[in-house]
């Protein structure tokens, strides 16, 4: 679950999760795909960024989703999203990654955010 992270009371900031990992290799043409399931939202974007958080534009980002207020209620009655990015190659290297998912949107509201149902990159399709 990524929500927004309330610095004084009324005010809220958006949060960042980063994955790392590493890959043995990267496959030099094609896109990777990551896959990005929601299980709930509620009025979030949010941005994909590939090793450069500081970026001048997200690698992908959702339109603003969600108005279940899943998270106010503990995860019940959520409703499913998913999203399939297309993410360059060149964004990728040999060896330590990240991936960093950003929640976009600042306010007022805690409750604001994401659930992840799953999260999933997929290498290109090599040949035989």
């Amino acid at each position: 679950m990524q929500f927004y992270r309330e610095v004084k009371p009324g005010d809220c900031e958006p949060t960042t999760w980063q994955i790392n990992f590493d890959l043995p290799d990267v496959c030099p043409t094609g896109n990777y795909t990551l896959q990005l399931a929601l299980a709930g939202a509620l009025e979030t974007n949010t941005f994909v960024y590939v090793n450069d958080l500081n970026a001048k534009a997200p690698a992908f980002a959702t339109e603003r989703v969600g108005k279940d207020n899943a998270i106010a209620r503990h995860g019940i009655h959520g409703i499913y999203w998913f999203f399939s990015a297309c993410l360059p190659s060149n964004l990728f290297v040999k060896g330590k990654n990240s991936i960093f998912l950003r929640a976009a949107r600042s306010g007022d509201f805690p409750f604001m955010g994401v659930m992840y149902d799953y999260i999933r990159l997929e290498a290109p399709p090599t040949q035989p």
